[in-house]
């Protein structure tokens, strides 16, 4: 499992404060709407490889987001074409389980998130991450002039729940 949240805890800011997007993931960075319609359309054959998930118990920046003491850590890789495009992962409580978003498999989440129209995007944040820092597991295509990779965070609610979700932006996507 790796800790995007608590890796990047001082790293975040609002999307409107960060100045060196590059113009090809500006879109992506920037989408407020579903990421897996706006990757679907990019692609013949979008599919998802889950590489974790576990129930965790939460500390810190993660446990004061989502308000409770542990949740449903998920961890998946997106694959457009089978390119690897985007590491997702989000921490979902029992209260978004019992709201609807149990049993997710393969599925990209944002599918339920964005089918189940109650559920509703907070702001947008983001970050720039060293390759060097990643997780020797991360498909990041060394062939690729850019030494930084890029994420963004957002919680989503409905009712008392939140899920968070975090996502960074590997190689080879492109819109």
């Amino acid at each position: 499992m790796f800790n995007l949240p608590n890796l990047l805890r001082s790293s975040w800011e609002p999307l409107a404060r960060h100045k060196d997007i590059p113009d090809d993931l500006r879109p992506l960075l920037c989408e407020t709407g579903s990421l897996t319609a706006l990757l679907r359309l990019q692609c013949r054959i979008l599919h998802v490889e889950v590489l974790s998930e576990q129930v965790l118990q939460l500390e810190g920046e993660v446990q004061a987001i989502l308000g409770c003491d542990s949740a449903l850590c998920r961890e998946v890789v997106l694959y457009c074409d089978d390119i690897p495009v985007v590491y997702g992962q989000s921490w979902l409580p029992d209260s978004a389980v019992a709201l609807g978003l149990n049993n997710i498999g393969t599925t990209p989440l944002g599918e339920r998130l964005f089918d189940q129209q109650a559920w509703q995007r907070g702001a947008i944040e983001v970050a720039t991450l060293d390759k060097k820092q990643l997780p020797s597991f991360f498909p990041v295509n060394e062939t690729l002039n850019r030494e930084f990779c890029h994420a963004r965070r957002s919680v989503f609610t409905r009712q008392n729940s939140k899920v968070l979700v975090c996502e960074i932006f590997l190689n080879g996507v492109k819109v």
